[in-house]
């Protein structure tokens, strides 16, 4: 048993974190990687495109907040033990969770535009990083134990706090640096971000094992992932399919072409 007290049982011990291991966290870090990624390179394409901007910032969305968010969360709660009662999940919170996560990337990256501007950029991170840390809660928060399940308000914030500087510095580099470097830079750090947020989150969660409780009803977290985690393996074939390939390189011609027309006409 690896013991992490990241939970309160009151007096009934610690959660055990890693219960399969340390290489669950490793896993879910490479996770968030990959998604970030594909992510990046979608928003890159998408910043240069006309007719699949949209597309591109959709194919972000799900390779950025469903595998590189969600799945790297969902991931790593397969760790999760608790001592003295069995640990299900309810199904309609994680769904919601899920939809949460994309529906938040997608909505910050169209706020952000296609060049950096400060006040859509801080308006896109604090979107992007409320919606990410209420996906992790809504996928933590339907833990079912035999007993009561809290929230600690400060840890909360605290993970809020982590998601939101995550985001926006996420979105902040993508848009500010162009060299591969960088980049890559930008999607270690994403995925640190990501696990830096899970852990403080998961810290928030108090836990109380009731014996004379009824035994939880939801379905072993497993069940569930391990499904959503070859989906979303498929998934991404697509938009690294689609980068490989690069439909829209004939617009990125179109864009410089009408930028270039614009100042002209704006020096006249």
């Amino acid at each position: 048993m690896h013991e992490v007290r990241l939970f309160s049982l009151g007096n009934n011990g610690a959660v055990d974190q890693f219960s399969m291991g340390y290489w669950i966290a490793a896993l879910s870090l490479g996770i968030s990687v990959v998604g970030a990624v594909v992510g990046v390179a979608c928003i890159l394409h998408g910043s240069r495109s006309i007719r699949f901007r949209l597309v591109w910032l959709a194919s972000a969305a799900v390779s950025v907040g469903g595998v590189g968010i969600w799945l790297a969360t969902s991931v790593v709660l397969l760790g999760v033990h608790v001592p003295g009662s069995d640990v299900r999940f309810d199904a309609g919170s994680l769904i919601t969770s899920m939809v949460v996560a994309f529906a938040a990337v997608f909505a910050a990256l169209v706020i952000i535009g296609r060049t950096l501007h400060l006040p859509r950029l801080i308006a896109g991170g604090v979107v992007m990083g409320l919606g990410t840390g209420l996906s992790l809660y809504l996928g933590i928060g339907s833990i079912q134990v035999q007993g009561s399940v809290e929230i600690s308000p400060a840890l909360a914030a605290v993970s809020m706090t982590v998601a939101i500087i995550t985001a926006t510095a996420t979105l902040w580099s993508v848009q500010a640096f162009q060299f591969p470097m960088a980049r890559a830079a930008t999607t270690v750090l994403f995925g640190i971000g990501v696990a830096g947020m899970y852990y403080a989150g998961i810290g928030a969660i108090e836990l109380t094992i009731d014996p004379t409780a009824k035994a939880p009803t939801g379905l072993p977290l497993f069940d569930f992932v391990f499904p959503m985690f070859v989906i979303g393996s498929l998934a991404l074939t697509v938009p690294i399919t689609a980068v490989l390939v690069a439909p829209d390189r004939r617009d990125t011609a179109a864009i410089a072409e009408n930028t270039r027309r614009v100042r002209l006409e704006a020096a006249r």
